[in-house]
């Protein structure tokens, strides 16, 4: 009876162990992490030709050598052990009287995130145009934009299939939603411009005739279709990793949900209409993207939305000194009156004064290096609480 009760002890003793993590359990170790998406995970895609003589090429405080001024996927890489990320593709067109460079692709690199891609809509195609300057504090040089369903395909053709080790991270509908709120700005007006920035956006025919006429009804109808679109560029995100992705045979994907653009600087310039739109924009992508995940094995959902509410209610709390004034300053792309730099070029030379280590956005809506370091961490966090031994 003794030793029947010895082993029983050191059964339970063995089922505590495992539990806390103990025993020979090994921790999970990834391959390398893929990363699909827009400029808040471009790794340099830009940081070629006149960007890279001003010493940018990514969308937040750049730095030489890239020391200090990795995006987000690029620190989750770091941290996990994995490979160091690398632009899948480089390039830059020449316009607005920069130097180009040749568009270029790296089969050994694995972040395909370009600066001002859409989920569907290609940048150099039908209904894509990089954005401009007003209000993004970007300007339109000749950005590749590379679809994030053309970023996924790309990444298939030269692998087949997903290892299975891989940590995938997606992120878009950031760009959908400029395009959107920029083409509802010009719809009142009506004519050429009105329907233009419709097309450009993706609306019907029926909108855009709409929109054509100008007045109430076309910001009405513009506004209704903005909604709708951002609901349609969630859901086909979700189409995405679900098929080409998950599909394809990955087992670990995190996908970013889209923070509340109001909380941002560039938020911070709407007047009480534009951020009720806004608001309605970024809840139907965000919903059909979730509603489109739901219940699907290997998805890990970054809700950034409920994390930036967060932080804008305690930003001391999050980390942050300042999550209100963007850290760049005017630079050589700026027009006469401007306060805020690109980020694609911004460096310490273009930081305004004073102690602006932790603040949240390097321009109107792009992070700081400190920021992304954060939601790296943010992110591990989230795998852990997940289940994932990291």
């Amino acid at each position: 009876m003794r030793n029947f009760k010895f082993v029983l002890t050191s059964l339970a003793v063995a089922a505590l162990v495992a539990a806390c993590g103990g025993g020979d359990d090994p921790k999970l170790s990834f391959s390398s992490v893929v990363s699909f998406g827009d400029s808040i995970s471009d790794a340099g895609t830009y940081r070629v030709g006149t960007i890279a003589q001003l010493g940018g090429g990514k969308f937040t405080v750049n730095s030489a050598a890239d020391k200090n001024d990795k995006v987000w996927t690029e620190a989750l890489a770091v941290s996990l052990g994995a490979p160091a990320q690398c632009p899948a593709q480089t390039g830059l067109l020449p316009n607005n009287g920069v130097t180009g460079a040749a568009v270029v692709n790296f089969a050994a690199c694995n972040n395909y995130a370009q600066g001002s891609s859409r989920v569907t809509f290609n940048g150099s195609g039908p209904n894509g145009v990089a954005l401009q300057k007003a209000p993004y504090n970007q300007v339109n040089l000749g950005l590749i934009a590379d679809s994030i369903l053309n970023q996924v395909n790309r990444h298939i053709t030269k692998v087949g299939t997903f290892a299975g080790s891989e940590l995938v991270t997606v992120n878009g509908g950031g760009n959908d939603f400029f395009m959107q709120l920029g083409a509802v700005g010009v719809a009142a007006g009506g004519g050429a411009a009105a329907a233009g920035a419709g097309t450009i956006a993706g609306w019907s025919a029926a909108t855009i005739a709409t929109v054509q006429g100008g007045g109430a009804a076309a910001a009405n109808a513009a506004a209704a279709a903005a909604v709708a679109g951002m609901g349609q560029a969630g859901a086909e995100l979700a189409s995405y990793v679900k098929a080409l992705i998950v599909g394809k045979g990955a087992k670990y994907v995190v996908v970013r949900n889209l923070v509340d653009l109001n909380n941002t600087p560039l938020g911070a310039t709407f007047d009480a209409g534009t951020k009720q739109l806004s608001t309605a924009m970024v809840t139907a992508f965000n919903t059909q993207l979730a509603q489109g995940l739901a219940g699907v094995a290997g998805i890990y959902l970054f809700d950034d939305f409920a994390r930036g509410q967060a932080i804008a209610a305690n930003p001391a709390g999050a980390g942050y000194t300042n999550v209100a004034r963007p850290i760049c300053g005017p630079d050589a792309f700026s027009a006469p009156g401007d306060t805020v730099g690109s980020s694609i070029i911004c460096t310490a030379r273009t930081l305004i004064a004073g102690d602006t280590s932790k603040y949240a956005f390097a321009d109107s809506v792009h992070p700081t290096p400190y920021a992304h370091q954060l939601t790296a961490d943010f992110t591990i966090e989230l795998l852990r609480k997940a289940g994932l031994r990291l």
